[in-house]
């Protein structure tokens, strides 16, 4: 009986190891699938919210970090202007205005590359076309 409970243990403990495995070859596999494109940074500004909003469970206003940014960039012929957070009084120069950047983009998210940093996801915000004759007309 001490055999067979030990056969069982083993056997349930590799099953776990190769589920593991399989779940992060995957989720590595998702992660490399990203197209980056290459694109342009329009502009930074320090975030502003326009009102403030209050948390349910106290009287104090619930406020934006300190240290967050709203980045916009260009991708073909529309702009996307992603918020960044930071923790701490940092932001990449990567961010900096007419700088090249990698940037794939998903349904409500984006990710820049930085060099030499790990890369860099941002809410988007919001989204629109980019002024100027070179997209087929101007708005």
């Amino acid at each position: 009986m001490h055999a067979e409970a030990l056969l069982t243990r083993s056997r349930n403990l590799l099953i776990w190891l190769l589920v593991g495995m399989l779940i992060e070859s995957t989720v590595s596999m998702a992660e490399t699938s990203r197209t980056f494109q290459r694109a342009v940074v329009v502009n930074t500004q320090k975030y502003e919210p326009d009102s403030v909003h209050y948390n349910k469970r106290m009287d104090a206003p619930v406020s934006a970090t300190e240290y967050d940014y709203d980045i916009s960039i260009r991708l073909n012929c529309s702009i996307y202007v992603g918020r960044y957070l930071s923790a701490i009084d940092y932001l990449p120069g990567a961010f900096a205005a007419d700088r090249s950047v990698e940037v794939s983009l998903g349904k409500h998210v984006m990710s820049v590359r930085v060099p030499g940093a790990a890369d860099i996801k941002m809410g988007i915000v919001r989204r629109y076309s980019a002024p100027g004759n070179s997209c087929g007309g101007s708005r």
